[in-house]
């Protein structure tokens, strides 16, 4: 299930570009958090713990209790914006949400016994790496797992085969014959055909188009 992070977060009344600049290089990062219990509030939080937090087997999906002037909210991680070069934290969404209620989160794929097939000359295609449900927050699963095991050339493996894995009262916000996994067979190239490189005549190339033929040796002068 969802890991959970404690962190705390600081009010913040000096907004804009520029007071967002400045509070980045002091280690810290904007933010607003919103939802179940919580007006609208920008805050700031520690970009290392950040760092941390989003950084556990959870992602994405990580659930952090929110201390914000001594009261913790619930939240989910709705929405990250980064520098386009660096990749560093630029401002993050935090969504305060209800235990008992239903929210998105899409779970990874996590593939075992992936070299079963290919000893038998399959070849894996994950087609899904990730699988969309509706789900409690404090049962947010981390990763859904397909055994590969005695699959073979051909087989397949959909949505609906996770169906056990589901938390209570989750549900897959996706269609469950939706395919995640198939076993191909090997790509084999074509060979070539035995026209091919007929134009071409005792190791000559033919001329590309365009080109001036070349002129006999004969009669040059």
């Amino acid at each position: 299930m969802a890991d959970q992070i404690n962190i705390t977060a600081a009010s913040r009344s000096d907004l804009g570009k520029g007071a967002s600049k400045r509070l980045r290089k002091t280690g810290r990062v904007p933010a607003i958090v919103y939802g179940t219990g919580v007006e609208p509030t920008s805050v700031d939080v520690d970009a290392l713990e950040m760092y941390h937090a989003l950084h556990t087997p959870a992602g994405m999906n990580v659930l952090i209790r929110l201390e914000v002037e001594g009261e913790e909210h619930l939240t989910i991680v709705r929405e990250i914006q980064r520098h386009a070069v660096r990749g560093d934290l630029m401002h993050i969404d935090f969504q305060a949400v209800n235990r008992e209620q239903l929210i998105p989160a899409d779970i990874p794929i996590h593939l075992e016994n992936e070299e079963a097939p290919k000893n038998t000359g399959g070849i894996v295609n994950l087609v899904l790496h990730t699988v969309p449900i509706h789900v409690r927050p404090l049962e947010v699963p981390t990763f859904f797992t397909l055994d590969l095991a005695g699959l073979e050339i051909g087989d397949v493996k959909r949505v609906e085969d996770l169906s056990d894995q589901l938390p209570k009262d989750a549900e897959f916000d996706i269609e469950p014959e939706r395919t995640v996994v198939t076993i191909n067979a090997p790509t084999i190239e074509a060979e070539p055909s035995a026209d091919e490189g007929a134009e071409a005549v005792d190791g000559e190339a033919p001329a590309a188009e365009g080109d001036a033929p070349a002129a006999d040796a004969e009669g040059e002068g």
